[in-house]
């Protein structure tokens, strides 16, 4: 049985995204958010280990920080592990947050 192990609590959440990896760009939605990563939903997601660059958008503030893909499931989404985050979108996303 596979056990999830979190690093932070989350949140549903739900926004717009735009995913880019070395392949290209994709959009995408968000479900759930934490100060560590999200659940990005997406029916052609980025492959378990993938460097990428997500920005996400909530009316008119964004987020935008380098990830990785800590799993993927094709046709449901990826779950991204947030990367150095820079302090003026830190603050965003602790705004979202809380």
């Amino acid at each position: 049985m596979y056990a999830e192990v979190r690093c932070a609590r989350r949140c549903a959440f739900v926004a717009t995204a735009q995913v880019q990896g070395a392949i290209g760009i994709r959009s995408a939605r968000v479900r759930d958010l934490s100060i560590a990563g999200a659940y990005v939903a997406m029916p052609n997601p980025f492959s378990k280990g993938a460097s990428i660059r997500i920005t996400i958008s909530m009316q008119k503030e964004f987020f935008q920080a380098d990830a990785t893909v800590a799993h993927s499931t094709h046709g449901l989404g990826m779950g991204v592990m947030f990367q150095a985050v820079s302090p003026p979108f830190l603050i965003v996303l602790q705004r979202w947050l809380s």
